[in-house]
Parts: structure tokens; sequence; C-alpha cells
């Protein structure tokens, strides 16, 4: 607590509250909270109602791949901070059954200006930023910029901008909020128009409308999946098993719903994941697997970690990947999805790194 107590200048009355969004068993969270009320008096801070608190103080019990999370979050007046604690997680009693991958990154490109999304070859990187699509091409190992094409929009961007980038055959095409831009690389050029079109999720299999005036999708489908609905979600996923379909989706809620065969009821919901994941095509362990990122609070560095699903559970199946910063987009790519497009907003540099992440057996 004597973090919470300096970031606060040590008020003489707090109130505290507790959110639990970890899968900590209730014993255990009792026994935290006790201690924590403890530090409190021993620190000689009084707990009291909010009323007459100097401060209010929210401590929020979360978990990522590597353990718990106690995230604690300062109010006083109109300011508020964040302080985080890691604690790990026992051993679990029985071994995974799940076999170990590994998560490969393979570093692509960073900038100053944000990266919503990108494509990449052995000869073009195309990068979809908010105004512009920059190409450029392989010179002796380096990229060498080639040209920008501008992205017209009549309405102003939405608050946390994102984008998906297709390219295939020599033709653009990408997705913004309220707008859909298409083109050539060949014949460079592109013409964007405002339009409500969905936009393709992942590989092929889901295909969805985004908010225009927010960050996620309204849950809304298209496609293959046409006149279904789910909850709004950030991010989602599809893939067979089988004779079996199956569809993950991060929903605004913080939770991350699997579906088996209809889109009517989740098979299984798992709420120790982020907002960000993205399907994957190995031919490792059961073929397809989910990248996953941890529950942060899109401020701090993220965490990276391949999930694979085997009926209605979920393991891990690579040790978790500690990344730079929050990432800010997460995308399957390649030909059969075979790879996922990653950008971070480095908390060291403080610009945008662009990076493929891929499965290999072990």
């Amino acid at each position: 607590m004597q973090q919470i107590l300096s970031r606060s200048g040590s008020p003489s009355a707090v109130a505290v509250s507790f959110q639990n969004v970890s899968a900590m068993p209730g014993e255990k969270q009792e026994t935290a909270q006790t201690a924590i009320f403890n530090a409190f008096r021993a620190a000689g801070v009084s707990v009291v109602k909010p009323e007459r608190a100097r401060a209010e103080v929210q401590v929020i019990f979360s978990e990522d791949w590597q353990g718990y999370l106690w995230i604690g979050v300062i109010h006083q007046g109109s300011t508020s901070q964040t302080v985080i604690r890691k604690l790990a997680r026992p051993a679990p009693s029985v071994p995974g059954r799940v076999p170990e991958l590994t998560l490969r990154k393979n570093p692509v490109w960073q900038q100053d200006d944000p990266i919503l999304d990108f494509y990449v070859d052995n000869q073009n990187l195309v990068v979809l930023e908010p105004d512009q699509i920059s190409m450029y091409t392989n010179d002796s190992g380096q990229w060498r910029g080639r040209y920008t094409l501008a992205v017209v929009h009549d309405q102003p961007w939405p608050r946390d901008l994102r984008g998906r980038l297709r390219v295939s055959g020599g033709q653009i095409s990408a997705f913004l909020p309220g707008t859909y831009c298409e083109g050539s690389l060949s014949q460079p050029s592109l013409e964007c128009r405002a339009s409500d079109d969905p936009w393709q999720v992942d590989h092929g299999q889901i295909v969805a409308f985004y908010s225009p005036r927010r960050n996620f999708f309204s849950g809304i489908l298209s496609g293959p999946s046409a006149g279904s609905s789910v909850l709004p979600f950030f991010s989602g996923a599809a893939w067979p098993n089988g004779d079996q379909r199956q569809w993950l989706f991060a929903g605004i809620d913080g939770r991350v719903r699997l579906y088996q065969n209809d889109l009517s009821s989740p098979a299984a919901v798992f709420s120790s994941w982020g907002s960000n994941l993205a399907g994957v095509h190995s031919n490792c362990g059961l073929g397809w697997q989910m990248v996953v990122t941890g529950p942060t609070d899109g401020l701090h560095p993220d965490s990276i970690q391949v999930v694979e699903i085997a009926g209605r559970e979920a393991e891990a199946a690579s040790s978790a990947l500690d990344l730079t910063g929050p990432v800010t987009a997460l995308w399957t790519s390649g030909r059969s999805g075979e790879a996922v497009n990653a950008v971070v907003k480095s908390t060291v540099t403080g610009r945008y790194e662009a990076f493929t992440l891929t499965v290999a057996c072990n």
C-alpha cells in the first residue's frame, strides 16, 4: 500500500472498494481485502465512507498469463492515478496437457505516427495511418519510401482510432470508421467514400459492422454469418475444428466468449484475457491457435501468449511474451492466416512498433 499512499499524498482517510475480474477464489480475495485494510490502518490511515474520504481507492483483482495483478486506482478530485502490483499465481498441481509452442516476434517497422494496420511481403510494406497509406519497397534489406496515398474523410475520426488494411494482387482496400477506401499499388491510386460496409475481422470467416463513432464492432455480423449477432466486441476469430465451426469474441464487457457450431449462446466464457485476440494457423497441435493479450489497462506494457482451445477449455500453449507497451492493433494476416500483424505503442520510445507473430512447433 506504500505506493498508493505516496501517490495520493498520504491522505488521513480513504474510501476503499474492490472488484474481482480474475479467477482468484473467494476465500483468497477475502484474505487480500483484509490485508489491504490492515495495511491502511497500520499506516495511520482511516478507512471511511466515500463522503468522508480525502481519496477514493478502487482495488481491482485481475490477472495475466504470469500471475495475479492488483490494480489500485486512486481518485482525488478530478485526478486519478494507477498503481499495479504483480503477484505469482500458485503452480497448478497437474501439468497442462497442451504441448508447448513458441511464439516468434518479427520486427517490421516503427514510426512516430500511429500505425493502424500494415501489409508486408518480401518486397513491399504498406502502412495504414490515420490520414494516409504509405508504400515502401525493400532496398537491400532496408525499407525505402516510394509514395503516400491520402485517406480522405468527411467526419473527424473518433478517439482510439482503428483501421483494417487488405492487400491482394496489387489492389488495396482500407476500412476505417464510417469510411471505405480502395485503390491500386501498381498504378498508385486511392479513392475513399463514406461507408458503413462491414469489415473483414479475421482471415475471412468473420465479417462485422463497425461502430463509426466508437472503437468496437456492433456485434451485427455479415458474410458467412449474415443474419446472426453477438454482443458488441473489440476483436474476434473463427476457425474450423474438424466438422465443427468455432468463434471467439472479446466483448466490450471484458469477457471473451467461445461459440461452437452456432452463435445463439456461448459454449464457454473466459474472463482473464485482454481485448485483443487473433487466430493463427500454425499446423502445430490442433492446427489453429489464438494469440491473445493480457488484461492490461491500455496504458502499461502488454503481454501476449498463444492459447489453444480443446472442447470448451482454453489452455496456454506458449510462454508469455512481454512487450514494450500496450497493443494497439492485432489482426490475422497471411494467405491462410499463418501470421498475426501486431502494433505496440512503446512506453520507452513513444513510437509505434509494427511486427508479425508466428507460431513454431517445439
